[in-house]
């Protein structure tokens, strides 16, 4: 059976969209079978009348953290409303603290009477798409309007890792208590926010056909985008979720080079120590070899970095939460002195707490053993929570 998108299933679902006034908040990512962006096909199909836009842009023109101001998109004519503002930095495990910096604002709402949501996520719950649709699904809710999730599969399938982050390091790279991979689509996501977070949000979920959990995106004949910049292919997603955690540390996660989170890296490494201290732990699903890199943007910009380049020898098999707690575990043995987490400015909350929903990882009170045990235990447990309000088998 051929598995289809929300976006291509419009005809069948007609009367979810019949005589509705419509908003669309999508990206690059968001096309059909046929390559046609989504905001072409609800165009033609249905009334169209403002685009939405969350962190990239509508069309993936913006690069991650960049302010969206409100425009004229000029291919379609309609008016863009930016709900990504990265400019101010909001410290607070209250999401109405982030409401003026993420929510479709009034001037959009007032012009449609639902809102799609059609975009591609990565799996992890540091993608900020999944904290864009609960804006979303909380704006629509109080402006007495509907949201149509028009769902997509998780790229990276069904596996479920990691903890589920805690109250005090909530933000908008985990505003909710999922694992680090979550193991569900933004539909399935849609339908836990309503439920476990009470948002009351009118919501229609146009499911993808033909999907089973154990499909990586490669697997379901669909066309790739990526999903962000720095996405560019299923080995970056399936890493994503692990190697990510670098984000926060002096060390290169491969963002500025050609292979996005399938190498790690920094000057004070030496290559040949890291593989074979790597090698010796026969983790399961990946090998390494040693690199040497130059980013050309993001952090240690050109700058030689040495270390390892990751190789995915079987995807099903691999464990990348575990193996990301695994490396920054090695790095602090290994390199006492050099390696750092990048301290927050004063009165901000550490970037790897945020990331990982936990100051564990900083604090190095517990063992990398210690960690992944107890983040099996909290996946395990979420997994009875994603049946509730899963979709898909």
């Amino acid at each position: 059976m051929a598995v289809i998108c929300g976006i291509d299933r419009i005809d069948e679902y007609a009367d979810v969209f019949r005589g509705k006034r419509l908003g669309l908040a999508t990206g690059a990512s968001g096309i059909g079978r046929d390559y046609r962006s989504s905001v072409d096909i609800l165009k033609d199909k249905c009334d169209l009348r403002a685009l939405f836009a969350p962190e990239h842009g509508v069309r993936g023109e913006m690069q991650g953290g960049a302010h969206i101001e409100n425009h004229i998109d000029k291919w379609s004519g309609l008016p863009v409303y930016g709900m990504f503002d990265d400019q101010v930095t909001v410290n607070s495990n209250s999401t109405s603290a982030l409401d003026a910096l993420y929510m479709p604002p009034h001037e959009g709402l007032d012009k449609v009477d639902a809102i799609v949501f059609d975009i591609q996520d990565a799996g992890s719950r540091y993608f900020t798409y999944a904290s864009t649709l609960f804006f979303v699904m909380k704006a629509c809710a109080a402006a007495g309007k509907e949201c149509i999730v028009l769902d997509r599969p998780n790229p990276i399938g069904g596996a479920i890792e990691g903890n589920t982050n805690r109250d005090e390091n909530l933000s908008f790279v985990g505003l909710t208590h999922v694992p680090i991979r979550h193991g569900m689509t933004l539909g399935e996501l849609a339908r836990m926010f309503n439920g476990e977070y009470k948002l009351g949000c009118n919501l229609s979920v146009v499911p993808v056909a033909g999907w089973t959990r154990d499909m990586y995106f490669d697997e379901t004949g669909l066309p790739f985008v990526n999903p962000s910049p720095n996405m560019p292919g299923i080995n970056a997603l399936a890493l994503y979720c692990g190697i990510c955690l670098f984000e926060a540390a002096n060390v290169s996660d491969g963002r500025g080079t050609t292979s996005p989170f399938e190498q790690v890296g920094a000057p004070f490494i030496d290559p040949m120590q890291l593989k074979a201290e790597l090698d010796a732990m026969n983790l399961p699903g990946v090998r390494f070899s040693t690199a040497y890199f130059v980013p050309l943007y993001y952090k240690q910009v050109n700058q030689l970095c040495a270390g390892v380049r990751i190789h995915i020898t079987d995807r099903r098999a691999l464990r990348p939460v575990e193996l990301g707690v695994r490396m920054v575990r090695l790095m602090q043995r290994l390199y006492p002195d050099d390696f750092k987490f990048n301290a927050p400015q004063p009165g901000k909350r550490w970037g790897i707490d945020l990331l990982s929903g936990t100051d564990e990882l900083r604090m190095n009170h517990k063992s990398a053993d210690e960690i992944v045990k107890e983040w099996s235990e909290e996946a395990r447990a979420f997994g009875d929570v994603r049946e509730r309000y899963g979709l898909y088998k």
